[in-house]
This record gives structure tokens, sequence and C-alpha cells, in this order.
């Protein structure tokens, strides 16, 4: 059991769960996730290829698999999300990977949300969002902009790729192999990784080799993972559930999405009067454009008329009065 914070705010809640004061799971919801893990609701079939398809529910369409037994392209099925979608690097606005469900006799239910998932794992919501929680959410997710860890004596490279998530140490000598391999543990749980993950290890002899994958296994506790043997080139292969995109691929492949919305939380801030302008880069004012509702809300909270203006000079963005 362990406590946990929440912080709603514009396009987007974040839950900090926290142990022993500090940082141990980051989660994020953002606006235009879609379809979530979880969620069960009516699927319209419409296209089977071999044993899965392609179906369509709430404007989105999701990869059935296994194809309901008996079912025609054009009906409709109950079906179960096991997977949401999420996009690859250098897509801004789209999705790339569609959500996955199977089909279920069960009846339509939402998915949970972030504070409900957590109570049902036993964790308890504390109040607010404190000062020590904030800059330790601002570090991890900093470092995940940066897609590096560091531990004492070296580091961690960490790049999301379509196939796998890629993980190197950075550094020298083979007393790095276990440092690092129980931080990469802290950090599969951090951020959520899952899928495929690749480490690049250091070289090192059967034994140290070995020795440092049992602490590895140690380290993960109760997370579910499967994972190979660190070969002889000082490759290891683990693979982990995946019901979305990990804060990695938050922070490095929605970065407009990451500017708007700390747009957003500044234009809250902002002490002025009287009409207001956005100005930003033009992908965060193009992922605020395309959630015109999100404008809305943020005019009807301030009480002040909102703007927006792409400026490519703007660098983080600001807020300024708009004339």
């Amino acid at each position: 059991m362990a406590d946990f914070h929440l912080l709603e705010r514009a396009g987007e809640t974040r839950a900090a769960v926290v142990e022993n004061f500090r940082l141990v799971e980051m989660h994020l919801a953002r606006d235009g996730d879609g379809l979530l893990a979880g969620a069960r609701l009516p699927a319209r079939l419409k296209t089977k290829v071999g044993t899965r398809g392609i179906a369509e529910a709430n404007g989105e369409e999701l990869l059935v698999e296994p194809w309901p037994a008996g079912a025609t392209e054009g009906a409709t099925v109950t079906v179960e999300v096991t997977r949401a979608a999420w996009r690859e690097e250098g897509r801004e606005l789209g999705r790339d990977r569609l959500a996955k469900a199977r089909p279920t006799t069960m009846d339509p239910w939402p998915a949970p949300s972030l504070a409900s998932a957590l109570h049902a794992r036993g964790h308890v919501l504390q109040p607010g969002w404190p000062s020590d929680v904030a800059a330790q959410w601002d570090d991890a997710f900093e470092a995940a902009e940066l897609g590096r860890m560091s531990f004492d004596g070296g580091s961690l490279s960490f790049a999301p790729t379509p196939a796998f998530t890629a993980v190197d140490v950075d550094g020298h000598g083979v007393a790095l192999l276990a440092p690092a391999l129980k931080t990469l543990a802290r950090t599969i749980r951090l951020w959520g990784l899952g899928g495929s993950i690749v480490v690049d290890c250091p070289a090192a002899d059967r034994d140290q080799r070995q020795a440092a994958a049992d602490l590895f296994d140690q380290a993960m506790g109760k997370l579910a993972f499967e994972r190979t043997a660190i070969n002889g080139f000082g490759l290891m292969q683990i693979v982990r559930p995946r019901p979305g995109p990990s804060v990695l691929e938050r922070a490095q492949l929605d970065r407009a999405g990451t500017r708007a919305i700390a747009l957003m939380a500044a234009a809250t801030r902002d002490t002025g009067t009287g009409p207001m302008r956005l100005v930003g880069g033009a992908a965060p004012i193009r992922w605020l454009e395309a959630r015109p509702h999100l404008v809305e809300t943020l005019a009807r909270t301030t009480g002040r008329p909102v703007a927006l203006r792409a400026d490519p000079q703007a660098g983080a963005g600001h807020v300024e009065p708009a004339r």
C-alpha cells in the first residue's frame, strides 16, 4: 500500500504514487487520449483480417483480436479495450498504433479513472499536490524528456522506437552493471515502461551477468515481466504489459501537448485582467486549436477571453494581453 496525490488541470490529470516520501510511480491522462484500457463498449466490426480485424467505437478505430466467433462485418459487439492507442515518433496530433480490444460478454462499463485504478490497488489518496511531490515530478518528467536517468557512476539513456524501448548503459566498467539494472527497475516502475525493452549492458562474465540479472529481478518486486538472460554481447530483453503510452513516450513524443498544457497552466496563474493571448510555437498552438473546448474552459475559468497566436520565436511560450 502506498499514498498517491492527484493534480487535475486543463488538459491533463497527474497521479503521483509516493512511498516513504519518494515518488515511485507517475501516471498521466491527457485530453484526446481516446479509448482507454479497461473500457467495455459497443463496437461496429468493419474489416476482418484473418483471425482478427478492425472495428470502430466512439469514433475511433481499434484492433479486435480475436474476431468474435460467428460475427460478420457490420455487426455490433461488446469489446473490452486491453491497450490504448499511442503515437509514434514524429507524429504530433494523430495516433499511429490503434487501440486493441477483445470480445466480451460483460456489460459495457467505462474505463477506470486514475484515482479509481489506484484505489483498486489499495493505494490511499492524500490531499493536495505537495511541493516535494511537485519537485520530484518535475525532475522525473524532465529526465524523461531528456531520456536519461542518472545513478552513481553512470547513467541510462532511453529511446522509444516503434519496435521497442532501447536502453543503453553509459559509463565504463563491469561495476556499473548491478547499479544500472537496479536503476532500470526503478525507472520502469516510475515511468510505467511497458512492451519490449532492450538493454545494452556493459561487458561482463557469465557469473557477473547472472548476479546482476538476479538483482534486477529483486528490484522489480511485484511488477509483471519476463526477461531473457544477459547474453555474451551484453543484451537483455524485457517484456511487460503495455496498457498505454509510458511517461517516457508522453514526454518525448507529445512535446506539443506538454507545452500546450504548461501554457494553459501559466494562463490560469496570470494576474492580468481583460482579454489574453496564449503565444507559443506552431505545434502547441495547433494542439490547442484542435481542442477548442479546452480554450473555452480556460476562458470560463479565468473570466477572460482567450486568443491563440503561433510564433516560431516563442520558445516555451508566454501569456500576453490581447488588444
